[in-house]
């Protein structure tokens, strides 16, 4: 083989690398400035998204049309802000669990990378509520007030995701009431919050790159070619952590740097080449890992929420189901397959079969989601999408087990089926404060009922 030729030559290979590992460092970090620029407005913008440092309290909880974040939990009602900590501090009010002591709910914080470096809840704040203050990385504590509890941000831009468990229609208001007590208080004297650079001048579309390039088909030069720029202007702001300095450095031998000004075009034509590889490559690889490498009935993530230096990790996760919470809030298992490590898809009928005893081992509740193939909820006429310890008109066998039903087919027992599409389709168990026995605890594999 000859290295010299064009097709191997070091400066494209050299490109092509930092070109797949810049984008799965850097996908996360432009999601969550991507869904920042969906979810808020300028200041001069017209439309009722709420400003930066604003809350947008949710109705109720997630439906088939809602499509800011993929593989949302239905059994939840949201509140979300997206802070910007580059001026000032600001406060949270954690809501008062006293209020309500039964119901479940969780204030979760992630910096700009997605990690979840934060979670207030029951479990961390005071029953009566509390205030905690949030504070950017170059944040000074002397400015805010004594005894103030404080939150040290990795970044500047931080999201701030509220879950509220809701039990149906008619628990909505009192969930309500509990989600109406989460506010921001903007420091004292403080000047108008203006949206992150990356998002004012956000290149391009808005659509995912992965969604673009591997779903829409559309030309990777050109995804890429906004992508990088995006990503130097986020590095700019949220440049990450020591531990990850070394890795960041390596991109600016292509031009991949922190700062404005980067273009694709401006690179020699076997740099861009490379680039536009690895990137291409990227992105491919995001949505095979999306899905079980070996076909196997489910997949439980041990990694969600803080990821350290797994890049990989990160970016599925930041693909398959943006905001996940670090894993003694929640843990997250996914199936793609039947108990035959066969394709769930729409054409068959499905059990699941907890046995007696074998519930889901979780302290506040578990349930069962059902996802289309584009990760967002199947719309159907029940408006039905999980399943869980909270559901009503549950029937257990005589033997204590409890059996669910999955497929196009009403079962016998409507109240325990989930409506699936014709085609394929994957569904997520999620244990909130999962117990300690529930990292070695076997999920039942889900079974095709055979005609």
């Amino acid at each position: 083989m000859n290295l010299l030729s064009p097709d191997t030559a070091p400066r494209r290979a050299l490109a092509r690398s930092i070109g797949l590992a810049a984008t799965l460092y850097g996908y996360p970090l432009l999601e969550m400035f991507r869904t920042c620029r969906l979810q808020t407005r300028g200041a001069h913008e017209a439309g009722d998204r709420p400003l930066i440092n604003q809350v947008l309290h949710w109705t109720g909880p997630t439906q088939a049309e809602d499509r800011d974040v993929v593989t949302p939990a239905n059994d939840l009602m949201y509140s979300t802000a997206w802070v910007n900590l580059a001026d000032a501090p600001c406060a949270v009010q954690v809501p008062a669990a006293a209020s309500q002591p039964e119901r479940y709910f969780v204030v979760a914080l992630y910096d700009a990378t997605t990690e979840n470096f934060c979670n207030l809840g029951p479990r961390q704040c005071a029953a009566q509520g509390e205030t905690v203050w949030l504070l950017g990385p170059q944040g000074d504590e002397r400015a805010l007030p004594a005894g103030a509890r404080v939150a040290r941000c990795p970044t500047n831009l931080v999201w701030v995701l509220a879950r509220f468990l809701v039990r149906g229609a008619a628990d909505l208001p009192e969930a309500k009431r509990l989600q109406a007590q989460l506010a921001l208080a903007p420091a004292p004297g403080g000047t108008a919050v203006q949206r992150p650079q990356t998002v004012a001048q956000w290149r391009g579309d808005t659509v995912d790159a992965v969604a673009a390039v591997v779903d829409q088909g559309q030309a990777p030069h050109v995804v890429a070619e906004a992508f990088f720029a995006n990503l130097c202007l986020a590095l700019a702001e949220a440049p990450g952590r020591a531990e990850d300095a070394g890795h960041v450095a390596s991109f600016s031998a292509v031009g991949v740097e922190p700062g404005a000004g980067f273009s694709l075009q401006g690179q020699p034509p076997d740099v861009r080449e490379g680039l536009c590889l690895g990137f291409q490559e990227a992105l491919h690889l995001l949505a095979s890992q999306s899905r079980t490498r070996q076909p196997r009935p489910w997949v439980l993530s041990r990694l969600n929420g803080r990821y350290g230096q797994r890049y990989l990790a990160r970016a599925v996760v930041a693909y398959v189901g943006l905001g996940a919470l670090y894993t003694d809030e929640a843990l997250y298992a996914m199936a793609h397959f039947d108990a035959e490590c066969q394709p769930l898809e729409g054409s068959s009928n499905y059990t699941l079969r907890f046995e007696a005893g074998e519930l889901p081992p979780a302290a506040a509740f578990w349930s069962v989601t059902l996802y289309d193939a584009d990760r967002f909820l199947f719309p159907n006429p029940l408006r039905r999408h999980a399943l869980g310890d909270r559901s009503p008109g549950l029937q257990y066998g005589t033997d204590g087990s409890l059996t669910f039903t999955i497929g196009p087919e009403e079962p016998a027992l409507p109240a325990q089926w989930l409506p699936a599409p014709t085609g394929r389709f994957y569904l997520v168990l999620r244990l909130y404060h999962p117990l300690p026995q529930a990292m070695a605890w076997r999920i039942p594999p889900i079974t095709k009922v055979m005609p």
